[in-house]
């Protein structure tokens, strides 16, 4: 990580790549050679040479793998392309156009040099065919550079420069289809369309609530009202929508529960799982924060099946190197930086927190057990619950906050209690819709009926909740870094007092991520 951002900040210059390479080889021959030992010299030295190896190697690796994007100096004109179409963006119904990401196949003389690029497109709905994923369609429209971002600053151009993109496409249109989309892609579209028409059955007159629960299984966030997309993000529960890790995690677990009851074996039940996992990540929509939450869930699921040495930390670990083997530039997305975040303090935080919390909590401790009764029990067995809840949203919340005020201009002191409150709703109402689509898919459509009705109870509930908490005074405030380079530095601090005091093993350092926290918000953070 540490590379790949350098190399984005100091351009890669082609004289350094054999010398930089040499200089590599050489740190990984002395990290070979090192490895065995614990302690002492040696130990450093290894230590130093795996991170300036994995440095270089980041260093090298995003000019090589994402090539500087091409920019277009000349004067704004009209020129046609046959792009292949990779994102569509989810229309909304009143604007006039549909836009997405695409890569330019072939262009014509004056254009011939952007062959490869990546571009954003706008075309005119009137009078353009409706393209699809995957496919090649002839564009003709105006092309010109995307403008900078201001520094620090948030909006749609800082997205596109965060993927490499610099060139736009803009007032033209969609007129012919050179190649019809892959296979596999209308065989997605199309398992959406019926997983869409299972979560709506009975569900027809309550739009709002269809809207919700649509988004909640499939992603589809387009389907939010303004007002519903305004409590949801507010209230610091908006990534409910996403369909991101608690997705993809109640998903996964879900499935494995399924394919236990039919008594597969385990390491048969876990390929035949993660291969249903990815099938549903790609059903809807393969977008990035899933793939990401996928990858960390089939390493780590891998681990445990095979019997192979790793922890959930290792496991991340891993997930995070392979998303950028094959993506580099996912590491100045918003998405990626969160995600690891938010997972990271999971893992060496929220965790050990939660069982300490649980430990503590003895009730009745001078009484025998075989005296207690069911509700001595029910009540233990709540409380360890409630507070295993409590301790890893605390530290979901320590470790995002940061990130939510850089990226979204919102501090939310409510999204603590929301989402104790909300992410259990939302996780039953997402295993309710996970399995009302295996009984429609089998033709059980009464069923699904049935348990729709049961996941739109639990959305009116969150809704109202949501809803209502916005307008509590102090739920949340309009909030800005003073410098845009403080908010990427508070994360880093953050997670390193999160990992500082999980590799010293001290309880009392559970405290010391909040420290930094407190004093990163009073030195650096504005109110609005």
């Amino acid at each position: 990580m540490a590379g790949i951002a350098a190399a984005e900040l100091f351009p890669l210059s082609a004289a350094l790549v054999p010398w930089l390479a040499g200089l590599a080889m050489v740190l990984v021959v002395v990290a070979w050679l090192g490895r065995r030992r614990d302690r002492g010299p040696v130990a450093w030295l290894w230590s130093f040479a795996v991170l300036a190896s994995a440095g270089i190697a980041g260093y090298l690796w995003l000019p090589l793998r994402s090539p500087v994007a091409a920019t277009w100096s000349a004067p704004v004109r009209e020129i046609e392309v046959v792009l292949e179409i990779e994102q569509l963006f989810p229309p909304a119904p009143q604007r006039k156009t549909f836009s997405g990401l695409a890569r330019i196949v072939s262009a014509e003389n004056a254009a011939s040099g952007l062959r490869g690029q990546r571009v954003y497109f706008a075309a005119i709905r009137r009078i353009s065919i409706l393209p699809e994923e995957s496919g090649h369609y002839r564009f003709r429209g105006l092309i010109e550079p995307v403008p900078a971002p201001v520094s620090g600053a948030r909006g749609f151009e800082r997205y596109l420069h965060s993927h490499g993109i610099k060139l736009r496409l803009m007032r033209g249109y969609l007129h012919q289809q050179e190649r019809p989309p892959r296979w596999f892609r209308l065989f997605c579209a199309r398992a959406q369309d019926r997983l869409t028409d299972i979560l709506q059955h009975g569900l027809g007159r309550q739009r709002d609530v269809g809207a919700l629960y649509q988004a909640m299984l499939l992603g589809e966030k387009a389907v939010l009202s303004n007002e519903q997309q305004s409590a949801f993000m507010r209230s610091g529960v908006f990534h409910i929508f996403s369909i991101s890790g608690l997705h993809v995690g109640v998903i996964a677990v879900a499935i494995m529960s399924v394919l236990t009851v039919l008594r597969i074996p385990r390491r048969e039940a876990s390929l035949l799982g993660l291969g249903v996992l990815w099938l549903y990540v790609q059903v809807t929509g393969a977008s990035t924060p899933a793939e990401r939450a996928f990858l960390m869930i089939a390493f780590l699921i891998s681990s445990q099946v095979f019997r192979l040495p790793g922890n959930p930390l290792a496991a991340l670990t891993a997930a995070a190197l392979t998303t950028l083997l094959l993506e580099p530039r996912q590491l100045f997305l918003t998405g990626f930086q969160m995600s690891y975040s938010v997972v990271t303090a999971l893992v060496v935080m929220g965790g050990p927190l939660a069982d300490r919390w649980r430990t503590a909590w003895r009730p009745w401790r001078d009484l025998p057990e075989t005296h207690w009764g069911w509700p001595r029990f029910a009540l233990r067995g709540a409380g360890h619950a409630t507070l295993a809840a409590a301790a890893i949203t605390w530290a979901a919340v320590i470790a995002s906050t940061p990130g939510s005020i850089g990226n979204f201009g919102l501090f939310s002191p409510g999204a603590l209690f929301g989402n104790l409150v909300i992410v259990p709703l939302a996780s039953l109402a997402i295993i309710s819709g996970f399995v009302s689509l295996l009984f429609g898919l089998v033709g059980l459509l009464p069923v699904s009926l049935l348990l729709n009705h049961a996941a739109a109870l639990l959305i009116v509930t969150m809704d109202a909740l949501v809803r209502r908490a916005t307008k509590v005074p102090g739920t949340y405030f309009p909030a800005e870094f003073a410098e845009h380079w403080m908010g990427p530095a508070a994360v880093v601090c953050v997670l390193g007092t999160m990992l500082l005091a999980a590799s010293r093993r001290r309880v009392h350092g559970h405290w010391l991520p909040l420290l930094t926290l407190v004093v990163a918000m009073i030195l650096g953070v504005k109110l609005l």
